[in-house]
This record gives structure tokens, sequence and C-alpha cells, in this order.
């Protein structure tokens, strides 16, 4: 998703001058957390619980605090009665998918169950695509950033749409998509990889006001799925995002600059060190066309690829991606909320 970009961030910093923890220390780490958190994080997994310490530093207080005050968010805003869409339930997609078995093959498209917020937006955006698998296992968002309509989105969409939407796509990329991923790869994988194409990209989408509010909302996100960024590749980067880049750059930590490489044309080998040429889009140096899908590997609104999403008054005026009844339905129906056989 163009928010992205900014939400694989933490406040604390990567503490690179202290030795590595052995495997048996994290584990009593793992275990003092559940602890510490008592009844709330009882369920709570060890892939979970190890997400906040390593967002954290392995500093104990601190992964504490951001585990509560997430525990108490998600209780505090219905998190859990998110819906999500998969093949089962046959909900609208809010991201394009591509070879998955949870979630049939499929684009954006227009549907009187989505909100009025979600055809707005999903029409500003550039193109989004979970396209396979990388070697290790974890799934690839491929984003082609550069149509954005970033003026759009500052101006047009409010910050609270905004946020109902990122926790939207991010439910249901760790209850579909991840959990799809830790199945095939026989263990947990809880991070994607994400490519961003630049293609397209011009000093027309440097827009303060969209800046600003990705930032909001990367604040906002960043608080409660860390840790979920593997690499991020940006591909045909022009000198435009490297302007934006001067003022993203400050946003984020030492750990997740690590992970981050800045590419310009030259960048087909470097993805194929860790992507498949058969899991990797024809136009970013693989051989997937997905010829079976309109639109291809990634389609796109903005580059004409497939329709632009047409609302009708079905479409209702509220921040959550979805009606009322898809989302009060939700709160009875676990099919609505999850995978399920």
């Amino acid at each position: 998703m163009v928010f992205e970009f900014v939400t694989h961030h933490g406040e604390h910093h990567h503490d690179s001058q202290h030795r590595e923890k052995t495997q048996e220390e994290k584990n009593q780490q793992i275990e003092r957390l559940r602890e510490q958190v008592g009844e709330p994080g009882k369920d709570l997994t060890i892939t979970q619980l190890t997400q906040f310490l390593e967002a954290n530093g392995w500093h104990q207080d601190q992964a504490k605090e951001q585990l509560e005050a997430t525990l108490q968010w998600r209780r505090d805003k219905n998190i859990d009665m998110c819906p999500v869409a998969t093949t089962k339930n046959g909900l609208p997609l809010l991201v394009c998918v591509r070879g998955l078995k949870y979630i049939e093959d499929g684009n954006i498209h227009s549907d009187p169950r989505l909100s009025e917020t979600s055809i707005r937006l999903l029409n500003y955006l550039g193109g989004d695509c979970f396209h396979k698998f990388d070697k290790e296992g974890h799934p690839i968002l491929v984003d082609r950033m550069g149509y954005h309509q970033a003026k759009e989105i500052g101006s047009d969409v409010s910050g609270e749409e905004v946020k109902h939407f990122q926790v939207a796509c991010n439910e249901f990329l760790n209850r579909v998509i991840m959990l799809e991923a830790s199945e095939r790869a026989g263990r947990p994988i809880h991070k994607e990889t994400i490519i961003f194409d630049c293609t397209h990209m011009g000093l027309w989408q440097f827009h303060m006001s969209g800046l600003l509010k990705l930032k909001q909302v990367a604040d906002y996100v960043q608080s409660y799925y860390p840790e979920t960024l593997n690499r991020l590749f940006v591909v045909n980067a022009p000198s435009a995002f490297l302007v934006m880049w001067k003022i993203v750059k400050p946003w984020l930590n030492l750990k997740t600059l690590d992970k981050i490489q800045i590419l310009g044309k030259d960048y087909q080998a470097e993805l194929l060190k860790y992507i498949d040429p058969e899991s990797l889009p024809s136009f970013l140096g693989g051989d997937c066309t997905c010829s079976h899908m309109p639109g291809g590997c990634v389609p796109s609104v903005n580059e004409g690829r497939i329709p632009f999403l047409v609302k009708t008054d079905e479409n209702e005026k509220i921040p959550s991606v979805y009606n009322k009844s898809i989302m009060d339905a939700a709160k009875t129906d676990i099919n609505l909320r999850q995978v399920s056989e």
C-alpha cells in the first residue's frame, strides 16, 4: 500500500553495540513478556511476542509497554472484529492478489459492499498486489507508487479514513497472507518483502499535505504492527523520489533503513537474488505475466489497466472499509474474520 513505506519502523533505535542474545536468553525473555502481560497475552504466539521484543531491541520494559498498549488498542477499537476477504466469504478485495490459495486471484473492483471511503481511496492508489512469495517464503507486495495520486490522497481523504484502510490491509496481511506463507514455509512467517516501483513518478506527486498525512498514519500504525518488514526494494527511483526521501528518511530508525535498497533502473539482478523469476512480474525483470487476469501482475486504475471503481448510493459514506452491514455481521460471523475450512 501507499502507506507501507513508513509503517514498519519503531520509536526505539537498533542497538548494535550489544552482543547477540542466545536463543535460550531470547526464549526466557519471550516467556517473561507473556507473564508480564498476563491474561490479555495468554493466547499470543511466540512469533507475536518476539515481534515486540525485536522492535524494541530486546528491551523488556519497552516491549511490555508497547505490547500492552497494542492489546488495549485492539480491545478499544474492536480490531479483532475487522472483516478480511477470503475465498470462502467472498468479500471484495482492498488489495489485488496473485498466487495464493486462501484467496483466489482477484482485482479490486466496484462492489456495493465497499464503503464510499474505499471506492474513493482505491481510485487514488497507483496499484498494489500481493504477488506470490520470495525465495525465503515471505509474501511479496508490489506497489506501483509512481502512479499514486498524492495530491488527492492529501486533500480528499481524511486521516481517520486512511487509518481504517491501513488497519484493514494489515489485518488481511496478518490473518490471511501470513497464515498461508507460514504453512507453505513450514515455519512462522511474519514479514513481507516489498517492491516499490517508481515508474512514472514525478515532482507532481510531491504534495506536503499527503506526506504529512502519511507520517501521521505511520506513527499510528508502527505502534501496533511492529517488525513486519523483511526487505524493501525501491526500483526505477528518479530524482523526484530522492526529494521525497530526504523528508521520509528521518522518520525511519536504523534497523528499518538497513532493510531498504534504493535502486535505479539497473535492479533486475538484485531482485532475482531473492525472488525466483516465475514469482517476479516481467515488467520487473521476471517471467510472470499473470496473463490469465485482467491487468496482469499488478493492476492499476491510474495506469488504465483496470477500470476505475464506480461508487453508487449503496456505498455508504463511513470511515470503515466495508459497509456497516458487513462490519456488524463480522462481529458474530467468524467466517468474515479469518480463514476457515
